[in-house]
């Protein structure tokens, strides 16, 4: 799957407090794929470099891998110091949460839908028309510092009953709800494997096809197979087949044709040769279902009954002592008679 790590992380309302972080990927049907998770103390700059540190033993370090996270200054260092090679983001989706409430006189559900929107271009210059029209429409919303704290869309809600629970049930409950993903997601793939694409992508490249078809298209290059296209408004682009690349750049980030792309494979295969080339050959290796089945290949198996536990004699020995309680703030209730 893509190299993007989201790191998230949710308090503990049981008893003891401690907050439960988490890292995920995301697989290529763009379902969440858990990596890691921990218990620790805190959200400070100990834990999370634990956290990191203990990731890295799987997951080396390289300037491939990209971050997402909140904006947590012990998280943000923690990474740059465990991985500087590795590349930092944040998160749209909360960002604009925070941006939508600075709007005065509006419709915020409408701001926080224009402000999503700027980070749907792929072009600098179609962003740079966007964001100047945002700018001149919402003057306050621009004024306000973007720097804001935010956190990645993550498995807080999924496990939201459980940060209530102790300690050993919400480790059991987390691990199994991980491998009832696993079982579900394993039965799809294998619906799937008659496909060389995984259904996401698949889906989205049969939904283009019928407008794809129609789109006028001429060769300018027969060797490195490149084409002209003309969309249904009249604008033209060029597209590459074997440079898997469009000057629309769809096809460039998301590594699956655009329409344009999809339009010059078209032309290719009903005029040129039809047997040359395969549509899955113009996606990323990551969207090949066969891969995705590799990403469930194996099984998660939950905690077995403590009768058939091997705890080695080391483990024995620990004597763990219990957090002090913490102690909510508030008004005691009083009970009454």
């Amino acid at each position: 799957m893509r190299k993007v790590i989201a790191v998230d992380a949710t308090s503990l309302k049981n008893r003891y407090g401690g907050v439960l972080f988490f890292a995920k990927a995301q697989d290529p049907n763009s379902h969440s794929y858990p990596l890691a998770f921990a218990v620790l103390d805190g959200e400070n700059l100990a834990s999370w470099t634990w956290f990191f540190e203990m990731l890295k033993s799987v997951i080396p370090d390289s300037s491939e891998l990209v971050f997402m996270s909140e904006r947590n200054q012990s998280l943000i260092f923690a990474i740059g110091n465990m991985f500087p090679q590795a590349n930092h983001g944040y998160c749209l989706w909360h960002l604009k949460e925070k941006v939508k409430w600075h709007a005065c006189n509006v419709n915020k559900n409408i701001v926080g839908h224009r402000f999503m929107e700027l980070g749907r271009y792929y072009t600098v210059g179609d962003f740079n028309s966007s964001y100047d029209s945002f700018k001149k429409r919402y003057p306050v919303v621009y004024k306000y510092n973007f720097d804001t704290s935010n956190s990645v869309e993550s498995m807080k809600s999924v496990f939201k009953e459980a940060t209530r629970w102790a300690l050993t049930p919400m480790l059991d409950c987390i691990v199994r709800k991980f491998s009832d993903w696993f079982t579900q997601r394993k039965d799809v793939v294998c619906k799937s494997i008659g496909t060389r694409l995984v259904p996401l992508v698949e889906n989205y490249l049969h939904d283009l096809w019928a407008v794809a078809q129609h789109l006028s298209v001429r060769e300018l290059n027969s060797y490195e197979l490149k084409y002209e296209i003309t969309d249904t408004v009249g604008k033209m682009f060029w597209a590459s087949l074997v440079g898997k690349s469009c000057t629309c750049k769809v096809w460039d980030y998301e590594k699956f044709p655009c329409l344009h792309g999809l339009a010059a494979y078209i032309y290719f295969t009903t005029n040129v040769d039809g047997s040359r080339l395969n549509i899955h050959e113009l996606c990323s290796k990551y969207y090949w279902t066969e891969l995705w089945a590799l990403a469930y290949d194996m099984t998660l198996y939950v905690v077995p009954d403590m009768s058939s536990w091997n705890v080695p004699n080391r483990i024995k020995e620990v004597k763990i002592i219990p957090l002090d309680r913490i102690t909510r703030k508030g008004k005691k209730r009083v009970k009454t008679t």
